[in-house]
């Protein structure tokens, strides 16, 4: 190979090495769609590697992009040569950093919603004195300085967004630029040569998302224009290690036909691994997730349940979301955005019940949490009610009773009953009790008690009679005894003799009856001048007085006799005797 030809196949090495790495931008799908988590759709900034989208399910309409600086380590085999000077060239990868003296790879795409604009730009100057020419013996050296650009915009739309599968559409150009200049030594001879040509571009891409941070891509394009020929296919894997930062990894193969003026000729294939780190920017960033709880009912009585739900905003539509409830101190069942609180046992007051909704296919950013509260009351007390009755109401003294209470409690709580009575005893603990009337006094009436006791300790009374019958009575006849006459019409009330010998005679009677009671009734006629009542009085009086200070020295006891008046039309004083009660 000449000292020409060599150059050439140097500077094309060094031109294939860069293009490809101008690939990792421009084979960069659209703008990374949003690491969609469960608050947000917005997508993250792109990858701007070749080929390497962020996996995601859709795309984001604010701008976005990134730039990344990369290597391809490729080798080249081919055909090149200038002004009749041609070589069939083979270097390996080994000689490619003996002739490269600098470089500058940048790659960036912007990109917006499902639009994309990659972009990659390469320049490099390469250089080597050390060559000894093989056309030109009589020259000892060769100074040689080759600089070259590669330019390849391109332009494309996400035809296909889904989350396990996504396809690009390109289209765009790719421009070329060598410049040589070779100086012999030590003739000083120089000489120069350029070739710049334009081909245009077609192509597709294809990325199968491994994840929120990985993906697999493989892309080609093919086209001509300045070149009879010019394609290449690319193969990347890419992972981001952070939403702004990440590395590719992938093999690329490029190959070129290109025959221009001064019998210019660059007719190549490169093939090798490529590798870079890149860098995003711009986007909007992830809109939070948010989300919203309710209860219901806002506050009960203890023992009812609460129910609860959880609304969620951001959320990709396409993950399943999982949702978890908790409130401390009761018992929460449900797994979807409905849950149940049981506020069984829960101490009046005022609690909270949080749900949380996680998107287990992110990663990051996958969770939300909302607080709902409700409070607990407790319940309305209500003191048990009773009503009591005795059967039967009217018994004998020793006779037993049975005591019955209709209770209830309002609230539903358990009941114990107690009981007491005024007299006699009473046995019991349940609704019905056993009055023992042993003891108490006949004709009386005996008062029943019942205390009907809830389980919180609130009570009711209520009494029921039962009437004790009195014993029954001996009563003996009322017998009359005598009956004074009077007679005398000057002193129709005097005891005259007459009187007095019934009056003795009654005395005596009286003395041997000690029990009894002695009924003296006086009478006046209608006919008599004086009122009848004023004289039946006086005549009952009268006799009475005598009974007890009389002259005849019988002594009666007064409390043993009664003076009364009577309706009878006699002039006449009769005395009863009534003997006394007996039981």
């Amino acid at each position: 190979m000449n000292v020409f030809a060599k150059t050439v196949s140097t500077s094309v090495l060094a031109i294939t090495l860069a293009t490809p790495l101008g690939a990792w931008a421009q084979a960069q799908g659209p703008a990374p769609p949003s690491v969609t988590t469960e608050s947000s759709a917005t997508p993250e900034p792109p990858a701007a590697l070749p080929d390497s989208p962020h996996p995601s399910a859709t795309t984001s309409d604010n701008w976005h992009g990134a730039i990344s600086i990369y290597g391809w380590f490729g080798g080249l085999h081919g055909t090149v040569g200038a002004v009749g000077h041609d070589t069939s060239v083979h270097v390996p990868f080994s000689d490619l950093f003996h002739y490269l003296k600098g470089i500058i790879p940048i790659a960036v795409e912007v990109d917006k919603g499902r639009f994309v604009m990659p972009i990659d730009f390469l320049w490099m100057k390469l250089g080597d004195t050390k060559d000894h020419p093989f056309t030109d013996l009589d020259q000892t050296g060769v100074d040689l300085h080759i600089t070259q650009s590669l330019l390849t915009p391109k332009f494309g739309y996400r035809i296909l967004d889904n989350e396990k599968f996504k396809i690009d559409a390109l289209a765009g150009i790719r421009y070329w630029h060598i410049g040589q200049n070779l100086a012999l030594q030590p003739s000083g001879f120089n000489h120069g040569e350029t070739a710049n040509w334009v081909d245009g571009l077609g192509g597709a891409r294809f990325i199968v998302p491994l994840g929120e941070k990985a993906a697999v891509t493989a892309s080609g394009d093919a086209g001509g224009g300045g070149a009879s020929l010019d394609y290449q296919v690319i193969g990347l894997l890419t992972y981001k290690f952070s939403p702004k930062l990440g590395l590719g990894l992938g093999w690329r193969y490029l190959y070129v036909d290109y025959t221009g003026k001064h019998q210019f000729i660059y007719n190549t294939a490169t093939s090798g691994p490529l590798a870079g780190l890149f860098y995003a920017f711009g986007g909007k960033p992830p809109t939070p997730l948010t989300s919203s709880c309710t209860a219901s009912p806002t506050q009960v009585n203890v023992g009812e349940p609460v129910s609860a739900t959880i609304s969620t905003q951001n959320f990709n539509p396409k993950h399943t979301v999982a949702y978890k409830w908790r409130a401390p101190g009761a018992k929460v069942s449900g797994s979807g955005t409905t849950a149940t609180v049981d506020t069984s046992g829960l101490a009046p007051g005022s609690y909270t019940v949080t749900g949380t909704a996680t998107d287990e296919k992110q990663k990051t950013n996958n969770s939300t949490s909302c607080n709902a509260t409700f409070a607990v009351a407790q319940p309305p007390q209500h003191p048990p009610v009773a009503s009591c009755s005795a059967s039967p109401g009217t018994v004998k003294a020793g006779d037993t009773v049975t005591v019955s209470v209709n209770a209830s409690s309002p609230d539903g709580a358990n009941l114990n009953y107690s009981y007491v009575a005024s007299s006699g005893s009473i046995t019991g603990s349940g609704s019905t009790a056993t009055l023992d009337t042993t003891g108490a006094q006949p004709g009386s009436t005996v008062t029943t008690t019942a205390t009907v006791t809830d389980g919180r300790g609130l009570t009711t009374s209520c009494t029921a009679m039962v009437n004790v019958l009195a014993l029954p009575l001996t009563v003996q006849e009322v017998k009359e005894v005598g009956e004074c006459k009077f007679v005398n019409p000057k002193k129709p009330g005097r005891v005259d003799n007459e009187c007095k010998a019934v009056l003795d005679d009654i005395a005596l009677r009286i003395q041997s009856e000690p029990n009894g009671q002695f009924v003296i009734v006086g009478y006046a006629d209608e006919e008599e001048t004086i009122k009848i009542t004023q004289l039946g009085a006086q005549r009952a009086v009268n006799v009475k007085y005598y009974l007890v200070q009389g002259e005849g020295g019988q002594r009666i006891d007064a409390s043993r006799l009664e003076p009364r008046t009577g309706m009878a039309k006699v002039k006449s004083v009769r005395i009863y005797y009534v003997p006394p009660v007996q039981s």
